[in-house]
């Protein structure tokens, strides 16, 4: 990761922190370019340097040791021209793939789907809960229940790959247990929706820091993933999988620096009020899912609860300014970022749906998405928070 850290200094202190750089050099962080006096101020900042590390955290241990002796910091993401040459040459073939693979896709409307009277989706891992004593993170997990059953949408991030997981503590808080899940249904093969980057590595998941069997259950996945005692079934193409339930089958997109990405969402048919879509992240743009979701069944799109992925002007969390979600997992270049124009258009799409329910997830999305949103849809928004269910009957 390469940054450039902008450094707001008192004026009679700049030549004093450029002379004693050295006693500041940072350990697990190189530094590319010592603090430079820049001829005009950047954000406010007349220093700048540019530094490298391999993960974030050695650098913002850098930026505190900084803000110590007195300097306002901010981070800013950069690459050089090769990197930047070499990743959008990857970007753009990655695009071309996501539309070969969206075109090949077997459409058309979904027989035998059925439906349900209830559906609860009750939020057990995401950024904002109801209840101080439950554990919040910048990924996902939802209990979905059924008439018929009892689904895991997602496993988290434990990023600290923790034995039990943020999961499995709330799970229990909650009272759920594991042997009620029927259903895994993963959405995306991304760290904070496998139970963690390792997983997503390995092309599996986990709901915590080991893979715990989990019994008799049917596993439905994005990409071609395994687990142990587990044969999960790629849902390339939609299918249907319980009593008024369905996957939408995938939609693929193309992530800076992170390549091709599937991602297939929940569909539920609730009798008498159509299909509520529950979504991971909505890495494939809203107006893709909403064409398939319209592919795929006569009744109503009657409800979207879950990620949307709608950084705009910032993120669920940021370190110095830097939100990683912005820059990350939109489907755009570096450079590019999701706009508040962009927000808004989505937004106007759905509402020409007449929705009954809407809930955006907190994990990766700003707060300015989520106020739009929540005063785009008056009556029907709901907050999506750990530990409160949300009931469509």
């Amino acid at each position: 990761m390469r940054f450039i850290i902008l450094l707001d200094v008192p004026r009679e202190g700049v030549q004093s922190f450029i002379d004693d750089w050295r006693s500041r050099r940072p350990k697990d962080v190189k530094v590319l370019l010592r603090p430079h006096v820049s001829a005009e101020p950047i954000r406010g900042s007349q220093l700048l340097t540019v530094v490298e590390a391999k993960k974030l955290s050695p650098i913002t241990d850098y930026c505190r040791s900084l803000e110590r002796q007195g300097a306002k910091v901010q981070l800013v993401p950069i690459q050089d021209d090769k990197s930047a040459s070499r990743e959008l040459k990857k970007f753009y073939s990655a695009k071309r793939r996501a539309e070969r693979h969206n075109r090949n896709v077997k459409t058309g409307k979904l027989k035998g789907v059925g439906s349900t009277k209830n559906l609860t989706v009750l939020p057990l891992i995401d950024w904002r809960a109801n209840d101080e004593g439950l554990k919040v993170e910048t990924g996902v997990s939802y209990l979905v229940r059924t008439d018929g059953n009892t689904i895991l949408f997602d496993t988290g991030l434990n990023s600290g790959e923790e034995v039990p997981s943020p999961l499995l503590l709330n799970m229990r808080k909650l009272g759920v247990k594991l042997n009620e899940i029927d259903t895994v249904f993963i959405s995306h093969n991304h760290g904070d929706h496998v139970g963690g980057g390792k997983w997503a590595k390995d092309k599996t998941f986990s709901v915590t820091g080991s893979q715990e069997p989990l019994g008799d259950v049917k596993a439905y996945v994005p990409t071609r993933m395994t687990y142990p005692g587990l044969n999960p079934v790629y849902a390339r193409d939609p299918l249907v999988i319980g009593e008024g339930i369905a996957s939408t089958g995938t939609v693929a997109n193309s992530m800076y620096q992170g390549g091709f990405i599937e991602e297939h969402s929940l569909a539920v048919n609730v009798d008498g009020k159509g299909v509520v879509l529950v979504v991971g992240c909505g890495h494939h743009t809203v107006p893709k899912l909403l064409e398939r979701a319209r592919a795929l069944f006569s009744e109503p799109i009657y409800g979207v609860i879950g990620g949307l992925h709608y950084p705009v002007m910032g993120g669920p969390r940021e370190v110095y300014g830097y939100a990683g979600h912005k820059y990350g997992g939109t489907g755009k270049p570096l450079w590019e970022h999701i706009t508040v124009e962009e927000l808004n258009a989505n937004i106007e799409l759905l509402k020409s749906m007449n929705l009954g329910v809407v809930a955006l997830s907190p994990h990766d999305s700003s707060l300015v998405s989520m106020e739009a949103f929540r005063n785009a849809f008056p009556g029907t928004y709901r907050d999506l928070r750990v530990g409160e269910p949300i009931i469509v009957r």
